[in-house]
C-alpha cells in the first residue's frame, strides 16, 4: 500500500473535523432524541433512576458529574461471565477511548491502549497505571501487567484519562483503577465452574461475611484452557482476599493478598497475511521447535489506612511489597555472538508506599478543596539471558542486577465561585535506574550504566455548572513518559546492553467536555481532544516476541469520543460508547502517516434486561473497530470488525447460570497487531465463535 501525504501541518485538515462533525452530530442528535423521551423518574432511590456515580479518580470522592475531566465508571459485578483476559478486555471496551486487544496468548497478557497510548506495548501494558483496591500494578518504570487482576471479586472500574492523569506520574494515557466489592453483611459462601469452547475451564471458591469490627472477602479460582490456536494451551491459578478492621467509625486498615501462578503458558506468536487466510488457528514452525511461552509467578501484599481528622481532613496511606519470577522462551536461539539470548529468567522484587492528605471547605463564600501527597516505589530484577536450545535452557548470555526509582509529591486544589470552578495542580517526579553488568569478559564489553529522569508535570482548567445536571469544563496538561526496563532491554543494532539512547517523551494535552444528566434515567458524557507529544516511544522492531524502540521526533493525536448510558424502558439498560482518533506522525520522514496499532474508530453498544422479580435477564453487546495500521510506513493494515456477543441467565437465591455466546456471527478478525514486526507476521486473531456456559451454588 501506497500512500502520500503532502500536507505535513500538525493540526488535521478542514476535512478531518467536517468528518468528525458529521459522525458526532447525528449520534448526539439522535442520543438527546431517545433522552428526551424516556421517563423521568423523579423519585429519589427509584429503581428506574440511574445511580448516582461517585468517583475517586481525582484522590477525592466526589459526583463524577463535577469532576472536569473524562472518568467513565463500570459496573463489573457480579463477574459470572467474564473469564481471565478476555472478561477484561470486554468491560474495557465500554470506556470510549480505551482499546482493549486481546492477543489469545496468556504469555502477552492483554494490549490496552488510552488515547492510543500503550499501542506499542508487545506485551503487558505500557503508558497507562494500573491500580487495584490503591495498590499499584504498575512498577516505577511504567511497566503494568493485568494478569494479577481478580475479575471474581471487582465491583466497579474507575477509567481517567485526560490532562487531569498526569498527576499519577510516569504514565501518558490515563489511569485504570479498579475496586473490589465490600464484604457482604451475612457470612457467603459461592462455588462455581465455568466451561466453555477450547477445552476452557474455571473453578472458584468465593467467601465473605463480617465480625464485629472486621470484615473479609477472598477467592480462589483454578483456570486452564487449550487455546483457539495451536500452542497456546495456559493454566492459572488465583488467590486474592482482603481484610479490614475498623476500630471505629472514623477510620479503617485493610490488608490485601494478592498470588497469581501461571504454571505455563504457550505463545502461538503472530501471522502474516497469508497464514492469517489460510487458517487462524496456525502457529507457525518455531514456536513448537523452541517451545515458545512463558511461566510466572506474582505475589503482592499491601496495608491500607484511611481515616476521616474531623469533617473536612481525610489522610490515606499505603504500604506494599511485591514479588514476580518470569522465565520465558522466545522463538529463537539467540546463540549469536553478543546477544542476550533467547530465554528470559527475570527475578524481581518491588515495593512502595504513598500518603496524600486531602480537605474540604465548604463553610466559606469560596469553597476550597486542598489535596496533597507524595508516592515512592523502588524495584530490584535479576535478569538473566540464556541460549534457547530447542526448548532447552542453555549457555548464559546474559547477567545483569537492574533497579529503578519514582519518587513524586504533588498538590492539587480546587477553588468554586458560584457555578465556576477553577482546578489545578502539580506534581515533581523523579525516576532513576541503574544496571549492573555481571556478564563481561573479553567477547562481552561492561554493559553497566545510570539513566536519571527529572520532570515536573502540571494540569489546569476552568468548569462551568451550566445547571444542577450539566457541566462544562476545559482543561490543559503536560505529562511524561520514560521507558521502562523492557523497553531499555534491548538495542536496536542488536548489541548486547541496554538502550541508553532512548529519551523520555514529552506531552501537551488539551480537553473540552461536556456532561449532562438530562433525566435521572440518562447520561451524556462529550470529550474533544488533542495531545502533541515529542520523543514519543515507539517500537524499531519486533522479532519472535523481541522488540526494540525508538524515540519518534513528534506526533499528534486529535479526537472525539461520546459516552451515552441509560434506561429506556422498565428493565432495561443501554450502554454506548464511541470515539473517533486520528493519531500521526507530525515530524520527520513519516510525517502525516498514521500511528500504528490504533483504531480509527471504535463503538461499542450494549442492551441490558433483567426481570427483578424472576431474576432471568438477557443481553446483547457488539463492538465495531476500525482498521489499524500495523507498521510506521502504513504498508499494512488490519481491517475493521465487528463482534456480536449474546447472553441469557438466571439469578436465585441458592445460585445463578449463564449462557454467553462471543462472536455470534462467527466473522473472522485480528484480534491484535505486531507493531513493526520485523518478520512481516503483523497479525494475531481473534477467536470464531466461542460459548461460554457456568453454574455456580451459593449459601448465605
Amino acid at each position: 500500500m501506497n500512500r502520500v501525504f503532502p500536507c505535513r501541518c500538525i493540526w488535521p485538515s478542514g476535512r478531518f473535523w467536517a468528518r468528525a462533525v458529521g459522525l458526532s452530530l447525528p449520534l448526539l442528535v439522535l442520543a438527546a432524541t431517545a433522552i428526551a423521551q424516556m421517563p423521568d423518574a423523579s423519585t429519589d432511590g427509584d429503581a428506574g433512576a440511574l445511580p448516582l456515580i461517585v468517583v475517586s479518580a481525582t484522590r477525592n470522592e466526589e459526583p463524577e458529574l463535577d469532576v472536569p475531566a473524562s472518568v467513565s465508571v463500570i459496573d463489573a459485578g457480579p463477574a459470572q461471565t467474564a473469564l481471565p483476559g478476555s472478561g477484561l478486555a470486554r468491560w474495557l471496551s465500554q470506556v470510549p477511548g480505551l482499546v482493549a486487544q486481546d492477543r489469545l496468548s496468556y504469555a502477552q497478557d492483554l494490549q490496552i491502549s488510552l488515547r492510543g497510548f500503550g499501542a506499542r506495548a508487545s506485551f503487558g501494558v505500557r503508558g497507562i497505571q494500573i491500580l487495584l483496591d490503591g495498590l499499584p500494578l504498575t512498577l516505577p518504570d511504567g511497566q503494568s501487567q493485568t494478569d494479577p487482576i481478580n475479575l471474581l471479586l471487582l465491583d466497579r472500574i474507575e477509567v481517567l484519562r485526560g490532562p487531569t492523569a498526569v498527576m499519577y506520574g510516569n504514565a501518558a494515557g490515563g489511569v485504570i483503577q479498579l475496586f473490589s466489592a465490600n464484604a457482604p453483611s451475612r457470612t457467603l459462601l459461592d462455588a462455581g465452574i465455568r466451561l466453555g469452547s477450547d477445552a476452557t475451564r474455571e473453578e472458584y471458591i468465593r467467601t465473605g461475611g463480617q465480625s464485629g469490627p472486621l470484615d473479609y472477602l477472598a477467592s480462589i479460582s483454578n483456570f486452564s484452557t487449550s487455546g483457539f490456536r495451536d500452542h497456546s494451551s495456559a493454566r492459572r491459578d488465583h488467590f486474592y482476599g482482603k481484610v479490614r478492621y475498623r476500630p471505629d467509625e472514623s477510620s479503617s486498615l485493610t490488608f490485601i493478598l494478592n498470588a497469581e501462578d501461571q504454571p505455563f503458558a504457550e505463545d502461538p506468536s503472530s501471522l502474516n497475511a497469508g497464514q492469517l487466510a489460510e487458517d487462524p488457528r496456525q502457529a507457525v514452525a518455531r514456536v513448537f521447535q523452541y517451545d515458545a511461552g512463558e511461566t510466572h509467578r506474582h505475589r503482592q501484599g499491601g496495608l491500607v489506612y484511611e481515616r476521616e481528622l474531623g469533617d473536612q481532613d481525610h489522610l490515606q496511606a499505603t504500604l506494599w511489597s511485591a514479588s514476580r519470577r518470569v522465565i520465558q522462551f522466545l522463538p529463537f536461539s539467540g546463540d549469536e555472538p553478543l546477544s542476550s539470548g533467547a530465554v528470559v529468567d527475570l527475578d524481581s522484587a518491588s515495593a512502595g508506599a504513598s500518603l496524600h492528605w486531602s480537605r474540604t471547605t465548604r463553610d466559606s463564600a469560596l469553597p476550597r478543596q486542598w489535596t496533597a501527597g507524595f508516592d515512592f516505589q523502588r524495584l530490584h530484577e535479576t535478569r538473566k539471558g540464556f541460549v534457547n536450545a530447542d526448548g532447552i535452557k542453555g549457555a548464559l548470555a546474559r547477567d545483569e542486577q537492574d533497579s529503578s526509582s519514582k519518587l513524586g509529591v504533588f498538590a492539587q486544589w480546587r477553588l468554586g465561585i458560584e457555578r465556576w470552578h477553577l482546578d489545578a495542580g502539580i506534581r515533581h517526579s523523579r525516576v532513576a535506574f541503574d544496571v549492573d553488568d555481571r556478564f563481561v569478559n573479553a567477547f562481552n564489553p561492561d554493559d553497566s550504566g545510570q539513566l536519571d529522569y527529572s520532570r515536573t508535570t502540571a494540569f489546569a482548567g476552568p468548569s462551568w455548572r451550566a445547571s444542577s445536571t450539566s457541566n462544562l469544563y476545559l482543561s490543559f496538561g503536560k505529562g511524561f513518559e520514560t521507558p521502562s526496563f523492557a523497553e531499555l532491554a534491548y538495542r536496536p543494532d542488536g548489541q548486547n546492553g541496554l538502550n541508553f539512547e532512548l529519551k523520555p517523551s514529552t506531552s501537551r494535552h488539551v480537553e473540552a467536555g461536556y456532561k449532562a444528566n438530562p433525566s435521572n434515567t440518562a447520561r451524556i458524557r462529550l470529550a474533544a481532544f488533542s495531545i502533541e507529544s515529542d520523543n514519543e516511544i515507539l517500537t524499531a522492531s519486533n522479532v519472535d516476541g523481541r522488540s526494540t524502540f525508538r524515540n519518534a521526533g513528534g506526533t499528534t493525536r486529535k479526537g472525539l469520543e461520546l459516552g451515552l448510558d441509560g434506561k429506556p424502558g422498565e428493565n432495561l439498560e443501554a450502554t454506548l460508547a464511541w470515539s473517533l482518533l486520528i493519531a500521526r506522525f507530525s515530524s520527520g520522514p513519516l510525517s502525516g502517516s498514521r500511528l500504528p496499532g490504533i483504531p480509527r474508530s471504535t463503538l461499542f453498544g450494549s442492551l441490558h434486561w433483567e426481570n427483578p422479580d424472576s431474576g432471568l435477564h438477557a443481553s446483547v453487546d457488539a463492538l465495531w473497530r476500525g482498521r489499524m495500521f500495523a507498521d510506521d510506513a502504513n504498508l499494512h493494515e488490519a481491517g475493521g470488525s465487528l463482534r456480536l456477543g449474546l447472553e441469557l441467565g438466571k439469578r436465585q437465591r441458592w445460585g445463578n447460570w449463564f449462557l454467553r455466546l462471543d462472536n455470534a456471527l462467527d466473522r473472522s478478525s485480528v484480534g491484535a497487531v505486531v507493531v513493526n514486526s520485523g518478520n512481516g507476521r503483523y497479525f494475531q486473531p481473534a477467536t470464531d465463535r466461542t460459548i461460554l456456559i457456568g453454574f455456580n451454588l451459593q449459601r448465605d
